[in-house]
């Protein structure tokens, strides 16, 4: 199957920056949104987007001038019978995602391909509400989509091999790089994996155990803008917390619930960089911290071990998480760490993080942390205890996750 039109439902974010990418690449692209004023907020910003390729002489007017052109506009879902790939770019709420798939269903011919841009939300419990579970996949897509290079392709329980390889080569057609999620897995695998670092990352300030500042510098992220808090304020915390609640909500994982002051920051409207404010303040054009310290006058003995406790209760959930997605068969290791290192521009991904620490060194830390706390979260998974035990600890046996045999 060819795929030719190309229909983006939702002008916000996230769709306009697909249709952007997408007429770029030659695709002829409808964009579809509930008024007049959202697709003309929608289409200044790929206006702007592709200005400012433009200047920085990513593109040619040649390139910009023939993108727009590929772009048709339309208030009526009704325009979606003639395209062959439909993306959903609709708020992430699966009761209106559902009502979104059985009209498309209904409207769009046997041959079409629904797609969600979902970031969490199962792809079965979308493909349910059609008669065509076979063609109904995830392609989520990170943001900002012309400049993030990351999509998941996801597969649902009745999702045609067919289907996933389309939707693959159609992403990859985009310029994107692409992770084969292989079992329909709630929060798929760079939100899966790397959630639970930030809802602990939430609970150590709410418990007043680090300042969001403290956070960022313990994982050495701070000064390159990766730090977990700087992360959660860019993708905004309004984001971040329904993708956590919506994984939560499929698993009853107590380590993917939001902690209360996710909540209370969210209901007051501090949703990060787009509020002005989150966990950092952004009013003044730059980040500033404006959380109070935690420990003033702390011993610099004192300190360091906090610090320690920081940096192991933020990595060793994500490290857990990783093995226990590779150990389901969701996805390979290899895309379970380029998920991560492209889907949040991190250096270096939790399962190779996880190989140059040594996996004995992880499960002894896992192990203690578990013995301390009896959190459920710091309990290492099967494989992980397994492949220590056959002598698999990463760099320094020349195997672990990966292999380092010259």
């Amino acid at each position: 199957m060819e795929i030719q039109e190309v229909f983006v439902l939702g002008a916000g974010f996230m769709g306009n920056g697909i249709a952007q990418v997408a007429a770029f690449s030659g695709y002829r692209v409808t964009m579809c949104d509930v008024s007049e004023e959202r697709l003309e907020a929608g289409v200044q910003a790929i206006r702007s987007s592709l200005g400012k390729l433009l200047s920085k002489g990513r593109i040619t007017d040649g390139q910009r001038d023939a993108a727009l052109a590929n772009i048709n506009l339309t208030t009526r879902m009704e325009d979606a019978a003639g395209s062959d790939l439909v993306v959903e770019a609709v708020p992430e709420d699966p009761a209106l995602k559902r009502s979104v798939f059985a009209e498309l269903d209904r409207i769009c011919p046997p041959h079409t391909i629904l797609a969600s841009n979902t970031s969490a939300i199962p792809i079965s419990s979308l493909a349910s509400a059609t008669s065509r579970p076979e063609k109904v996949v995830g392609l989520h897509f990170f943001g900002p989509v012309p400049l993030m290079r990351l999509v998941e392709v996801i597969s649902g329980l009745r999702t045609s091999e067919e289907t996933m390889r389309v939707a693959d080569e159609w992403a990859r057609s985009l310029g994107k790089e692409t992770v084969l999620v292989l079992k329909d897995h709630a929060g798929f695998v760079a939100n899966r994996v790397n959630i639970p670092t930030n809802i602990e990352a939430v609970r150590m300030i709410e418990e007043g155990f680090a300042a969001p500042e403290e956070i960022d510098r313990a994982t050495g992220g701070y000064e390159a803008g990766v730090g977990p808090m700087q992360i959660i304020d860019n993708a905004g915390l309004d984001v971040g917390y329904r993708a956590a609640l919506a994984i939560y909500r499929d698993t009853l994982d107590p380590k993917f619930l939001p902690p209360p002051l996710l909540k209370r920051m969210v209901a007051a409207g501090l949703l990060g960089r787009k509020s002005g404010r989150g966990f950092y303040d952004y009013s003044t054009g730059k980040r500033e911290s404006y959380f109070p310290a935690v420990r003033i006058g702390e011993p610099e003995e004192d300190r360091a071990a906090r610090m320690q406790a920081v940096l192991n209760r933020l990595l060793l959930p994500a490290v857990l998480e990783a093995v226990a997605v590779v150990e389901a068969g969701v996805a390979t290791p290899e895309d379970v760490d380029r998920a991560s290192r492209l889907g949040f521009n991190l250096p270096f991904g939790q399962l190779e993080m996880a190989d140059s620490l040594g996996l004995d060194t992880v499960l002894e830390t896992a192990m203690a942390l578990h013995r301390e706390t009896g959190h459920p979260k710091f309990f290492p998974p099967p494989l992980l205890r397994r492949m220590v035990a056959a002598g698999l600890l990463g760099r320094k046996s020349g195997r672990g996750f990966h292999s380092y045999v010259e």
